[in-house]
């Protein structure tokens, strides 16, 4: 980071006896700042995000804007880079001060460490980077801190008393099934018969290892979807969290909305149950690297069947060909006056909720610009 003054927008404090949740997604990236009280702080996976040209990790500056000195949890959901990007900066900063650290899948992790290998030895980004990572997580290991695989009905946080109020968090995901489907997937990938690969792995797969986590506080629940899509069969995806015949209590007060609101993410039956007992808040954190961007209308209005209030992280905002080309390009150039270009916001804009932990009641919903509520 460029030394100097931080670009960020400062985040309003927690108030001690609510639970605070902080969406960050700017639009390429996700990260969530988790505060509960008598437990403490955790975070939902890191992302980096390049401000006026100083590169941000939101939820380690807001951290230390709270002045966080301890970490209860660290949860990496799965092996996509805007899930993981700044995660190795998270871990330096507590390092020794992680209680547990937690990521998707102890099964097939060693077949995943051959894969990051050979992508170690092409240096693609991103593989590179989460290689590096693991490194972190033996360096927080020596440091104290526990290390957790996560699949479905793992305890991040044991069901116990903090002073007044019970607290358990569990992963809802990924299933058996899905797991064994990412390992023949990896199988494929690497050769057994000198060649470097066989085929590659298209990047959606590594949804399958995606962690949901259900978020238990007295009465209050919260549900972080990750990226975790429908699932291929009923085994697998929200399919299989909701077949799994010990999966909990579904019904929630607050759903971060799964895969970015993409339509493979979007399962009815499974919005029926977060919306069972009341209509939760939805935060949804945009992504722009795709050719039609992340949320989508059609299926922010099916959320909204289910959710009388949903906050999106991030605006997407385009503008013509004019404003990046000199005229007499766009003028000459076949099509590229239908072309629209995709506009960073200068700033880091977030969704901060705080809840109460006897009734799931919403105190308040802070919006930082561009985040904003959606409506019709």
């Amino acid at each position: 980071m460029r030394k100097g003054k931080t670009v960020f927008l400062k985040v309003p404090k927690i108030q001690k006896d609510l639970v605070s949740v902080t969406v960050f997604g700017p639009g390429f990236g996700e990260s969530i700042v988790i505060y509960i009280p008598y437990l403490g702080w955790g975070i939902i996976d890191s992302c980096l995000y390049k401000v006026k040209g100083n590169t941000i990790n939101p939820a380690l500056e807001y951290l230390k804007s709270e002045n966080v000195t301890h970490l209860s949890f660290l949860i990496i959901t799965h092996p996509h880079r805007d899930h993981f990007q700044g995660l190795n900066l998270i871990i330096d900063h507590f390092l020794g001060q992680i209680d547990r650290i937690c990521y998707y899948s102890g099964d097939g992790i060693r077949e995943y460490r051959i894969f990051l290998a050979k992508k170690h030895i092409l240096r693609e980004p991103g593989l590179v980077e989460l290689a590096n990572i693991f490194k972190k997580f033996a360096q927080a290991k020596k440091a104290g801190a526990h290390i957790v695989n996560i699949s479905e009905r793992t305890e991040i946080v044991r069901r116990d008393k903090y002073e007044h109020q019970e607290v358990e968090i569990i992963a809802l995901s990924p299933s058996e099934d899905s797991v064994k489907r990412y390992v023949q997937l990896l199988h494929e990938a690497i050769s057994l018969q000198g060649r470097d690969f066989l085929s590659e792995i298209n990047d959606r797969e590594h949804n399958l290892l995606s962690s949901a986590i259900l978020c238990k506080i007295g009465d209050l629940s919260l549900i972080f979807g990750s990226d975790l899509e429908i699932g291929d069969n009923k085994y697998m995806g929200w399919k299989g969290v909701m077949r799994n015949p010990d999966s909990p209590d579904l019904a929630a007060h607050f759903v971060k909305v799964p895969h970015h609101g993409s339509e493979n993410a979007f399962y009815e039956p499974v919005w029926k149950e977060f919306s069972k007992n009341n209509s939760p808040i939805s935060v949804i954190t945009p992504y722009d690297r795709a050719f039609d961007p992340l949320p989508r209308i059609k299926i922010i209005r099916k959320i909204a069947n289910f959710s009388n209030t949903i906050a999106i992280t991030a605006k997407t905002k385009t503008v013509s060909p004019n404003k990046i080309y000199d005229g007499k390009i766009v003028k000459n150039l076949h099509g590229v006056k239908s072309w629209r270009y995709l506009v960073k916001p200068d700033q880091i804009g977030c969704v901060k909720l705080s809840l109460s932990p006897c009734n799931g009641d919403i105190s308040n919903i802070d919006l930082i610009k561009p985040a904003y509520i959606w409506s019709q």
